[in-house]
């Protein structure tokens, strides 16, 4: 082998190493799932998810504005990333009541969790029918040091669509509309 080709195999390994870096970062994200989220019921919950790439997670503060003509938000609750980890932790709801905004932050008091999963529930009541962007103005994930990830984040949308109600019609009906 020549000491050329060596070092081109080098470097194309370092720059496939540094690709595969890349699309782990951009792994780690919060969003809300499903996207977009259909609720049938005049007060329904979305989700807020936490992708964490693996990477050891100490803590979350988000805000993320919404159209309040269209819902209300009723509170925020910690998910099942929180609850179920077994760990102790720190869930404070900062949102003001009757304003667009969510805002919470949360932390694991005893540890880290590198898991993905549901780190919040919004709940929300119905006003109107529309499409209700859930858009995130500020994130803040921090690793177990208190330093800032680097995390992503996709704003989410609400479809707010009118139940259409269905009718049942024999064939013999069918056939006499035509007659």
């Amino acid at each position: 082998m020549s000491a050329k080709w060596v070092l081109g195999f080098a470097v194309l390994s370092l720059m496939l190493g540094a690709g595969l870096f890349n699309s782990s970062a951009s792994a780690q994200m919060l969003r809300f799932d499903p996207d977009p989220y259909i609720p049938f019921d005049e007060v329904f919950a979305v989700p807020l998810l936490l992708e964490s790439g693996g990477a050891e997670v100490k803590g979350v503060e988000v805000t993320v504005t919404f159209d309040p003509a269209l819902v209300v938000l009723d509170s925020i609750t910690p998910g099942p990333w929180y609850t179920a980890s077994g760990q102790d932790f720190f869930f404070w709801d900062y949102t003001t009541p009757f304003t667009y905004a969510i805002h919470f932050a949360s932390a694991m008091l005893d540890g880290t969790n590198s898991a993905d999963g549901i780190i919040a529930f919004c709940h929300f009541s119905f006003i109107d029918f529309g499409t209700c962007p859930l858009e995130f103005t500020d994130t803040d994930v921090r690793d177990v040091n208190n330093d800032p990830m680097g995390f992503g984040f996709d704003d989410g949308l609400i479809f707010l669509n009118p139940a259409v109600e269905t009718e049942t019609v024999e064939f013999s009906s069918l056939k006499a509309i035509y007659r």
